[in-house]
């Protein structure tokens, strides 16, 4: 059996204890993990960004195709009426 008497069990909690607190004493505060974060959210924002302004020059790009298109079946429309048959 792995572990038989009391003095084994708490041997084990005080290496668990010792472990934690050492790794807790030499963890880098988590300035790395939070710098990593705040790049990934900055260059979200970047994209969110761009894309947003791409999405609008698209739309503003089909709006104004719309406007053409519609301008432009008038003009058939008007030239079809006025052509004699």
């Amino acid at each position: 059996m792995l572990f038989t008497n009391v003095t084994q069990y708490a041997v084990l909690g005080l290496v668990l204890i010792v472990g934690l607190v050492l790794g807790l004493l030499m963890a880098p505060k988590g300035t790395k993990w939070r710098r990593l974060y705040e790049q990934e959210r900055d260059s979200h924002a970047t994209y969110r960004t761009e894309t947003d302004t791409k999405w609008r020059e698209r739309e503003a790009l089909t709006t104004n195709r719309d406007a053409y298109v519609r301008d432009l079946e008038n003009e058939n429309a008007r030239l079809k009426a006025e052509r004699p048959n």
